[in-house]
């Protein structure tokens, strides 16, 4: 009994060195060790744009889990009350009218800028297409697998290759977000789905080109780009 209660106080006493960040160096992680936590004044890396040539499309994706797994994430709570989100006529200095195209916008993901990401509200997930997955700087040992089948690019189940958690940086926010890759053709690099809208208390406005959130101190936009559309 001695030798176990010894290996127990051991086992607990490696755990908090662990989660004191004093052994970070003997740790092996699941995620890849070369993501990073993003500020708002680091510069990217990159760019990463259009990387697939193939003609736009306004085609929504309906891209749902399999029935039966759901996938909840509690809403980031605001630390005191903000401005009222809200938009006018005005807004609309920069769009080009009459149109009918979606949201496409340009986020910060990992160490790179992001083009053509689009905003996709009948989508619950969050996707990464590979080519993206590749131009980030991964490697499919950089996935953790997914044993569950996406429903919407085609008449059948799409298996994704796995998943990855990454920093998002939207304006000064930056938030940790899992993305299901799919090794697809797409038009656009990845696809912010409804879930992390809603956990960002985001208000996408197609018609003005504009996404909006809270933020600790106010509400900030990103304004959508029809030149990507």
């Amino acid at each position: 009994m001695a030798v176990i209660d010894s290996y127990h106080a051991l086992k607990d006493h490696l755990e908090e060195l662990v989660q004191d960040g004093q052994l970070a160096q003997h740790v092996q992680k699941n995620n890849p060790s070369n993501t990073v936590a993003l500020r708002p004044d680091s510069p990217p890396l990159g760019v990463i744009h259009m990387i697939y040539n193939l003609p736009s499309s306004a085609e929504v994706h309906i891209i749902q889990l399999q029935p039966g797994l759901p996938k909840p994430i509690t809403p980031a709570k605001r630390p005191y009350e903000t401005s009222r989100i809200s938009f006018d006529d005005t807004d609309l200095d920069r769009v080009t009218l009459p149109h009918a195209d979606p949201l496409v916008i340009e986020l910060r993901v990992n160490r790179f800028t992001v083009e053509r990401v689009l905003i996709d509200q009948g989508s619950t997930l969050e996707i990464m297409y590979y080519k993206t997955f590749v131009k980030l700087g991964f490697t499919d040992s950089d996935m953790l697998p997914v044993d569950y089948p996406l429903f919407g690019f085609n008449a059948n189940p799409e298996y994704p290759m796995g998943k990855i958690t990454l920093a998002v940086l939207a304006g000064t926010r930056s938030v940790d977000v899992e993305f299901l890759v799919v090794k697809l053709s797409s038009p656009y690099n990845l696809i912010m789905g409804r879930t992390r809208l809603n956990s960002m208390q985001a208000v996408p406005i197609t018609y003005h080109q504009l996404l909006l959130f809270p933020t600790e101190y106010s509400i900030e936009q990103i304004r959508g780009s029809q030149k990507s559309v």
